[in-house]
């Protein structure tokens, strides 16, 4: 399973999460977003991955983008090496397939925000996305009116399984999680990766090392007895995943 640990803005963060054994750590460059970090800030960040993990390739390198330019992407992911990107806010096809066109060697994970209300209308534009876009994964995330990620609100477990009912890109599972409901929230929906970014945290933006910790280790623990979940699949670069 691919677990990332979003919205790092501290170099310690990142330090403890590549000693957790996280796959990924995600940047927030969403200037409405209590996590978000300059372009400046973040080529430092995406150093210390490097610096932490000297004996086996770095984590993934995720950049959170909210309604922005394409142009504005490729010129961020130019001057911070980042290696997959996560498409998180009210684009249309047309427009992420312009992202992808821009920056055709670095993974995309598009991300949704979704309630029972919404998701046969987000599986039509799911299917049609992945006719044009190749997605390296679907994130799915709580829809709640004006916010893009990070609320600690849980999806409905029904949009999880009306989402596998079908074959569809790999299913990352945000919203919510943290080290106590980790475990149970994958537990009956095939899920190939996690993403948390409130979870674990003390305050927005400032992550808690050993709730890191114990956010990953209940997430493996679970891989090791959970059926539902999926084998990995290519992404940045590497294979993640159980």
């Amino acid at each position: 399973m691919w677990i990332k640990i979003c919205g790092v803005t501290r170099a310690e963060d990142v330090a403890a999460i590549v000693r957790s054994g996280a796959d990924a750590i995600g940047f927030n460059f969403y200037p409405g977003s209590r996590r978000y970090i300059s372009i400046a800030a973040a080529r430092k960040l995406v150093a210390a991955t490097r610096l932490a993990r000297t004996d086996a390739p770095p984590v993934d390198r995720v950049g959170v983008f909210v309604n922005a330019d394409a142009e504005v992407i490729h010129r961020t992911i130019q001057e911070t090496e980042l290696n997959v990107l996560q498409i998180h806010g009210d684009e249309t096809i047309e427009q992420i397939a312009e992202i992808h066109r821009r920056c055709p060697e670095t993974a995309v994970i598009r991300a949704f925000r979704v309630a029972p209300q919404n998701i046969e209308k987000t599986l039509e534009e799911i299917d049609r996305l992945t006719l044009s876009v190749p997605l390296a994964a679907v994130l799915l995330d709580a829809l709640v009116p004006g916010e893009f990620g990070g609320t600690g609100i849980t999806v409905d477990p029904l949009v999880l399984q009306r989402y596998s009912m079908q074959q569809r890109p790999g299913l990352i599972l945000a919203g919510g999680l943290n080290p106590k409901n980790v475990a149970s929230a994958t537990e009956h929906v095939a899920v190939w990766g996690i993403d948390t970014a409130s979870g674990v945290e003390s305050a927005a933006g400032i992550k808690d090392a050993a709730m890191v910790d114990q956010f990953i280790r209940a997430a493996r623990a679970a891989e090791i007895t959970d059926n539902h979940l999926t084998q990995p699949i290519r992404i940045g670069g590497s294979i993640r995943g159980s």
